[in-house]
């Protein structure tokens, strides 16, 4: 059966006194008023969802990672990674085809909440460059900003597009920054051509001119407009705002008008600024001043209790605590709890946070009574825990998790860490301490047949040194001359290397050669010798 044939789609040209620049461009008249237009800035966090994810979950990156629209085989891709993307994976495909090209693909949704939080986060951030700022709900991860009036506080336009543009890589995004005059334009040029360096537009002529060579691949349009619009040979914005606006709404549907009108300029929304809510904040008076914990903390229960009703009444759930006591004739003192998950408002949570602050405040050393506290509750959209009961095979993670907690409350942030992977070529720099926020199970591999035997010789562990040790010159025939190190006992038996790592060539060349030491008591070192400067080190012990 013959398939029927599409109709054709006919448009008017645009008449020949329009020019193709102006065609495309649809500067109106008042360009030219003495009164300068005003700025826009438009900042693009591409594959937005894709950012997040890989951003909390630093460990894939550098693996295919796909974001799914849902949970389950059927499941639609939204965005996929470059190592994905390399290995065919595409959006729109289902979660159950790409597995099938790429077994190894790591694919999951990112909750709404997780957006949320990120976004707000972004907000904060950017509030910092311009005290305008509105962020975009669809699509997510766009903000437009207000740069006039900041010159004498941030520099002029490309310093400003510069800076916002570092304050967004160093909390770990990918961004494009345009600044130019109108929304559109600004969002179409940051998502095109400016991920290496901030675009600033100096007249909404050459925002018009760069606008219009925007490829349409570009715009995220839908595949049946950019399909229909390929087939008419139109492959850039310019040739799409070149068509008439009367015909493109006949011929191509509302949403396509309503695209037109947007690119053209004849639907202009004046910026919408947004602002985070204040977090919840109470103080409390401590009269006559007082510097016991015990008393402290009863007098807290019930303000604390009263905060946490507050972040919870709209649906959040409290993830830090921040205290201020304000101290008699002394600087005040100030320091944060972080419960192991986000707390509602319960009687059991308000006891695990109060013993999480009374850990703290045992800590903490008051050089002067305390005379006022101040409590401020911050707060991220609570979500409900699914399949608890299939979590963790058994352990109970959030016990070990809440255990962590108290040990942060005791001792600090820092106090619980865990090794991250870097990408570096010395041994010393592969590797970062990053905080513990949460507690994951294990993955557990099916053991061999022979396990029992494998159990017998468990691993080495190689406990690197906080930095290389200076070995005293080798004497070739001293057998001992490692032990003089106090690290290791016993005379050298073997040596098993060089395993060489060089580099550095761009800094300091770096030239090492790696060896395992095996001495006669069984003491095991890693130490290598350093060619440049012309010495051995031992670099760690091996367990």
């Amino acid at each position: 059966m013959a398939r029927p044939s599409q109709p054709a789609l006919h448009f008017q040209a645009p008449p020949a006194s329009l020019g193709s620049a102006r065609a495309s461009a649809h500067v109106p008249e008042d360009s030219l008023a003495l009164d300068p237009p005003a700025r826009l800035a438009c900042a693009h966090l591409p594959a937005f969802p894709l950012q997040v994810l890989l951003r909390r979950r630093p460990e894939l990156r550098g693996a295919p990672v796909a974001v799914l629209r849902r949970e389950g085989p059927q499941a639609e891709v939204l965005w996929a990674n470059q190592a994905a993307r390399r290995r065919g994976v595409a959006r729109g495909m289902r979660c159950a085809a790409a597995r099938g090209l790429v077994p190894d693909l790591h694919a999951e949704p990112v909750p709404e909440d997780m957006l949320d939080e990120a976004a707000d986060e972004l907000l904060r951030a950017l509030l910092r460059r311009s005290p305008r700022v509105e962020p975009c709900l669809d699509p997510r991860g766009v903000f437009w900003l207000d740069p006039t009036g900041l010159e004498r506080l941030q520099g002029d336009l490309p310093t400003w597009a510069g800076g916002l543009r570092s304050d967004l890589q160093a909390l770990g995004y990918t961004a494009g920054v345009a600044v130019g005059f109108t929304r559109f334009h600004t969002l179409a040029l940051a998502r095109h051509g400016s991920l290496s360096a901030p675009l600033v537009l100096a007249s909404p002529a050459e925002e018009a001119a760069r606008v219009g060579a925007v490829p349409l691949a570009a715009l995220d349009l839908a595949p049946v407009l950019q399909d229909t619009l390929e087939k008419l040979g139109i492959s850039t914005l310019g040739g799409f705002l070149a068509l008439p606006a009367a015909d493109v709404r006949t011929r191509l549907g509302s949403a396509a008008a309503a695209l037109h009108a947007r690119a053209s300029g004849r639907e202009h929304a004046p910026l919408r600024p947004s602002q985070p809510d204040d977090p919840p904040e109470l103080a409390l008076e401590i009269d006559p001043p007082d510097d016991d914990r015990e008393r402290l903390l009863f007098a807290l229960k019930e303000p604390i209790a009263c905060l946490l009703r507050q972040v919870c009444s709209g649906g959040d759930a409290l993830v830090e605590l921040r205290l201020t006591l304000e101290l008699d004739h002394e600087d005040p003192a100030v320091t944060t709890v972080e419960p192991a998950a986000p707390l509602q408002a319960e009687p059991e949570d308000l006891l695990q946070l109060l013993d999480l602050l009374r850990l703290r405040l045992d800590g903490l050393t008051l050089a002067a009574p305390v005379k006022r506290v101040v409590l401020v509750g911050l707060g991220a959209r609570a979500r409900a825990e699914q399949l608890a009961l299939l979590r963790g095979r058994g352990r109970d993670l959030a016990a070990a998790a809440r255990a962590l907690a108290r040990v942060r409350a005791a001792f600090g942030e820092q106090a619980v860490t865990r090794a991250s992977l870097r990408s570096a070529h010395l041994p010393e720099a592969s590797f970062a301490w990053e905080p513990v926020s949460d507690v994951t199970c294990p993955i557990v591999h099916d053991l061999p047949a022979n396990h029992h035997e494998a159990l017998a010789a468990p691993p080495l562990c190689r406990r690197l040194l906080p930095r290389p040790v200076p070995l005293p010159r080798r004497d070739e025939a001293d057998e001992h001359w490692l032990a003089a190190s106090g690290l290791v006992r016993g005379a050298v038996v073997r040596m098993a290397g060089p395993y060489r790592i060089s580099g550095g060539w761009w800094a300091r060349e770096v030239e090492r050669d790696y060896y395992f030491a095996e001495t006669a008591h069984g003491d095991i070192a890693w130490l290598f010798y350093d060619r440049p400067r012309d010495r051995w080190y031992i670099h760690g012990i091996l367990d």
